[in-house]
């Protein structure tokens, strides 16, 4: 009983410590490029798989996204020539870049592949989803 009276008085104290140890002002910030983006679900045309696309849904207005000629509709294929597969590895390549970098954003749009150099300058930095 004794020995669980300390596991229970140590719990409570520790789960009242992560509150003094974080400091969300040290959280890593990136820049946000204005997009929101659906994932879509695409069967392949044999029925066999499936694909997720990257729907880009809406544009934040005064985001370098809007800047960039990004459209809803389009689909985000790739940034600085690294395929999008999943949305953490488009977190990932954005948590890697300042407000001062530019970004390459591959599109598809009506068909067409379109590669589109966006600057960061006017970013609002982020850092969460």
């Amino acid at each position: 009983m004794k020995r669980f009276a300390i596991i229970l008085v140590s719990a409570i104290f520790l789960s009242g410590c992560a509150d003094l140890f974080y400091q969300p002002q040290r959280a890593k910030e990136w820049p946000d490029l204005g997009l929101h983006i659906a994932v879509v679900s695409v069967p392949s045309e044999d029925g066999a798989s499936i694909r997720r696309d990257f729907v880009i849904r809406s544009i934040r207005p005064q985001s370098p996204a809007a800047f960039g000629k990004i459209e809803p509709g389009d689909v985000l294929i790739a940034l600085d020539d690294q395929r999008i597969d999943s949305v953490s590895t488009a977190v990932r390549i954005m948590q890697a870049k300042s407000r001062f970098d530019t970004l390459l954003v591959t599109v598809e749009r009506a068909g067409e592949t379109r590669q589109i150099l966006i600057s960061l300058a006017n970013a609002e930095m982020r850092s969460d989803i």
